[in-house]
């Protein structure tokens, strides 16, 4: 058995606390659990050991569940960020999105909490490079397309425009949608399956929490106020809505091709916040690697690729385990060996067909093979390639890369 979790637990009232003690008293022997009455006395805490949660209140005198968090993601970025709020501090909510991982909702059930927590923990060892695992903590916010961005604001300005239009223009985007399914796949909105269509999750935030997103709270930003050399954001994000909408024509249920059509829309969300995090290596990798697969060049270079990147960040968001599993392993699908590998299936050939622009109609570079037969898929690849060269669903793709000159499309995924 490895070293015991660390657990962090801040509330100012007492109460609050021994109720949490109570709930957790069957993990007293897997966990380490601290509680603090302060946000200062959590500080110190920290100052004096590791930890690898932190579960905090919203409203606290003196230093408030907000500010506590966003300095433990400065100064602790390894920590995973939670939030225990009541449901009437929706507006305390949005403030504190762009520092905290996940949302609960108080009173709080023992078995969701535990449940949230060890997942947290187990996701901390997807990446094992401590240096990684820092940068993608200090992340608040991906950047999106400056294009998308106005045309959210200018929907939401717009008492005419209805929530299927809103979620429209979001579903365009990889980072919006992350952040509008972190947020209502949190225990918060304390619903009783998880979320994976941005449609669905419009219905349940409403435009006035999405407003407050957009204005208050920051957590979408333009990709043109943030410096990610050689990246572009807006190659990147066609790439993956054309992913997604093949992904999700290759399946038949409605509700898994929505799943599928998620998840290839998040594929390569690992890529934004590599070049977020490490802007500067990243973008030498970029430069480097036009002759060979992306992530190849990740794993030689980081010891990751974008894939388990984009995944923890996702797993630590709470986004449902089907997205973050085909988003881990859309490079390398033989790794899962069983369960319902349809979404997984349907983004892996989707990615590859559009990545490979149907240059070549016989093509099975990328394609892992012997992964599709085994889970049936392989009669998919000639549908996939037919409608992409019928450019029903999906258009020549240009570069993610950019660089100075005339830069060549390289293999992303």
């Amino acid at each position: 058995m490895g070293a015991a979790h660390r657990i962090l637990f801040v509330d100012d009232e007492v109460s609050i606390l021994d109720g949490l003690q109570n709930l957790l008293h069957k993990q007293r022997h897997l966990w380490h659990m601290v509680f603090s009455q302060s946000g200062e006395a959590a500080l110190a805490e920290l100052e004096k050991a590791p930890f690898d949660v932190i579960v905090s209140d919203m409203r606290m005198p003196g230093m408030d569940g907000a500010t506590l968090l966003t300095a433990v993601k400065d100064a602790y970025p390894n920590v995973a960020r939670i939030v225990l709020s009541g449901q009437a501090e929706r507006e305390a909510v949005i403030k504190a999105l762009p520092v905290a991982h996940q949302f609960l909702s108080k009173p709080c059930d023992g078995e969701m909490l535990r449940v949230v927590i060890e997942r947290a923990c187990r996701l901390q060892r997807l990446l094992t490079d401590e240096t990684i695992r820092t940068a993608i903590g200090k992340l608040d916010a991906l950047p999106s397309a400056a294009a998308t961005y106005h045309d959210l604001t200018k929907a939401l300005a717009n008492p005419d425009v209805g929530l299927t239009t809103v979620a429209a223009v979001v579903e365009r985007d990889p980072s919006m949608s992350a952040k509008v399914l972190q947020l209502v796949n949190s225990a918060y909105f304390g619903l009783s399956q998880r979320i994976t269509s941005v449609a669905q999750a419009m219905v349940y935030l409403g435009s006035d929490t999405m407003k407050g997103l957009v204005l208050t709270s920051q957590v979408f930003s333009l990709a043109e106020k943030r410096q990610l050399p050689g990246l572009s954001v807006d190659a990147l994000q066609e790439h993956s809505l054309m992913t997604g909408r093949l992904a999700k024509r290759l399946i038949v249920n409605q509700r898994v091709a929505d799943e599928a059509f998620t998840a290839g829309l998040l594929h390569d969300i690992g890529q934004i916040a590599l070049s977020v995090s490490i802007p500067d290596t990243y973008a030498d990798i970029l430069r480097t690697s036009r002759d060979r697969p992306l992530h190849e060049a990740e794993q030689e270079r980081l010891g990751v690729s974008h894939a388990e990147v984009g995944a923890y960040l996702l797993g630590v968001w709470g986004l449902p385990f089907i997205v973050v599993e085909a988003v881990a392993y859309h490079h390398r699908p033989s790794a899962v060996e069983a369960g319902d590998r349809e979404v997984l299936a349907a983004v892996h050939v989707a990615d590859t067909i559009v990545e490979a622009g149907c240059a070549d109609g016989s093509a099975t570079s990328g394609l892992d093979l012997a992964f599709l037969e085994a889970s049936g898929w392989a009669a998919a690849v000639p549908k996939a390639r037919e409608w992409s060269a019928a450019a029903q669903f999906i258009q020549a793709p240009g570069p993610t890369r950019t660089s100075p000159g005339q830069p060549s499309r390289p293999r992303s995924g």
